[in-house]
């Protein structure tokens, strides 16, 4: 089984992260997909995001999650029928998913400068940190601003102005982290991981 990381944050709270290295049938053989899956399975032309869907139904499994209780919103946040919120994501052969009883988030994302070439876009504050800024970091950025995204669930969010986040400490691998809306305030548990081929971020709101 690909899972490089099964995390037990509390006994609500858990993270799983999936490596993709099966082939599409032999992903698609180890589940049983509702008619709304299959649909939205056949939707998709790469076969690599065909893949990033199983991979998700996968760690549903392990998660002991019907796959017909999962649905998605008009934005495309997966909606749990248990009283549990879901957050997922994916990127080239990663897959990662939180489950907890407080609002999360989570993002992943295979290394690359994609996140370094736009920070002016989603980076303000973060921009004046005397550490200097590399794609791994600036990509972290991105994963904590993006699961906070999630976790909020509000549309029109601005990573500049509306999300801030404390200096990274690699060793730590942990930091502090903010929505910031007018009066609407809210305070995140965040933590990240830097690997050698992707990075990641998790929230849970206080």
């Amino acid at each position: 089984m690909p899972v490089i990381d099964n995390l037990n944050l509390s006994p609500k709270t858990r993270v799983v992260i999936w490596e993709i290295n099966e082939s599409l049938k032999n992903l698609e053989s180890k589940v049983v997909l509702s008619e709304y899956s299959l649909k939205l399975l056949n939707q998709k032309k790469l076969e690599i995001h065909k893949k990033q869907f199983l991979a998700i139904r996968n760690i549903f499994k392990l998660l002991s999650i019907q796959d017909n209780e999962v649905k998605y919103d008009k934005v495309g946040k997966p909606i749990f029928s248990q009283n549990k919120i879901l957050s997922i994501s994916h990127s080239g052969n990663y897959a990662a998913v939180i489950i907890s009883n407080h609002p999360v988030g989570i993002d992943i994302e295979k290394i690359s400068d994609k996140a370094m070439k736009i920070k002016d876009k989603y980076l303000q504050i973060e921009l004046n940190y005397p550490q200097e800024l590399n794609n791994q970091m600036s990509l972290v950025y991105w994963n904590i601003k993006e699961s906070i995204c999630k976790a909020v669930g509000i549309k029109g969010i601005d990573f500049k102005k509306n999300i801030l986040a404390l200096p990274l400490d690699i060793n730590a691998s942990e930091c502090k982290s903010w929505y910031v809306n007018n009066d609407d305030i809210y305070s995140f548990e965040t933590y990240f991981r830097i690997s050698k081929n992707y990075t990641l971020a998790f929230v849970i709101k206080n």
